[in-house]
């Protein structure tokens, strides 16, 4: 039997209050698609597109967008920050509309 590596542990999400606004207007399958891509940047932190310009050389800025929701066909930005010494994600922004 070979030894695995333990699978990393899910980095904490924190959202700002911007992101908790819009998340609450979204419809039913705009929330699943947001909920379903956040969870799964809290273990592969790295599948957004980097944004250049950052500030803070402990922090990468990413943007990513969710597969089309379920029930408008929309698919929604997520602009986060990857602080790995904090094993978090801050999302900034969640913009979704027309």
């Amino acid at each position: 039997m070979t030894d695995l590596p333990e699978p990393a542990a899910p980095l904490h999400v924190f959202l700002s209050d911007a992101a908790e606004r819009v998340l609450a207007g979204l419809r039913p399958g705009e929330l699943d698609a947001v909920e379903k891509l956040v969870e799964g940047l809290a273990v592969h932190p790295r599948l957004g597109i980097p944004v250049p310009g950052g500030t803070d050389p402990e922090v990468d800025d990413y943007t990513a967008r969710t597969d089309p929701a379920s029930d408008t066909g929309d698919r929604i930005s997520v602009v986060y920050r990857l602080h790995e010494g904090m094993s978090a994600i801050f999302v900034t922004w969640i913009i979704a509309g027309p």
